[in-house]
């Protein structure tokens, strides 16, 4: 994985976490509510990991200011960023060490660009904390989550990582058969590691 110097991200400049205003990828992808409040989480969070800010003056912060100015994060889902966001600080440490599991040897969390492990929180949490969301619909949302803030190979391995986490979070969700046929039909852009 090919990831941004530290503090860096592939965000082009003026856009993406802490602007509040969207990137040029952001604007051109489709406009729906809870992935706009996905993408505002992930803002938020990595704002907080930049920070001491408390989580609620944050979330105040996004939902008076950056969440009322024109663009695609008006339309957010507010409850749902909300959601993310407190459960994604609560959980930080739990959430952090599932992370460091699910990472190859030679990685380490705090080697890792700052928007990435606040995609990687966000993503984890809903995993863990709202089974209403199906496995599937999580790692296709946090992927498309990192289109807007990657060029790379980021995607491709939020992919590969919240898939591993999902197979042990919610193995129920998962079946040979089911992921065999996708295997085939639809390969995708990281194949889970054995």
């Amino acid at each position: 994985m090919t990831t941004a110097p530290a503090g860096k991200s592939g965000a082009p400049a003026g856009a993406g976490p802490g602007t509040g205003r969207p990137t040029d990828r952001q604007s051109g992808r489709r406009s729906d509510r809870r992935t706009q409040a996905r993408i505002a989480a992930v803002q938020a969070l990595y704002q907080l990991s930049a920070t001491d800010a408390a989580p609620d003056d944050v979330v105040d912060e996004f939902r008076l200011h950056r969440m009322r100015e024109a663009g695609p994060a008006a339309a957010a889902d507010k409850a749902l960023f909300t959601e993310i966001v407190q459960g994604a600080c609560s959980d930080r440490a739990a959430l952090n060490r599932m992370i460091e599991g699910s990472l190859s040897e030679n990685w380490a969390l705090e080697r890792m660009d700052r928007v990435l492990v606040a995609l990687l929180n966000a993503g984890a949490w809903e995993l863990h904390g709202r089974s209403e969301t199906p496995a599937r619909v999580v790692i296709a949302e946090y992927v498309d989550v990192a289109r807007v803030f990657f060029d790379n190979r980021e995607p491709a391995f939020v992919n590969g990582m919240l898939d591993r986490l999902a197979r042990t979070l919610r193995s129920g969700e998962f079946s040979e058969a089911t992921d065999l046929h996708e295997t085939v039909e639809n390969a995708g852009p990281v194949e889970p590691e054995t």
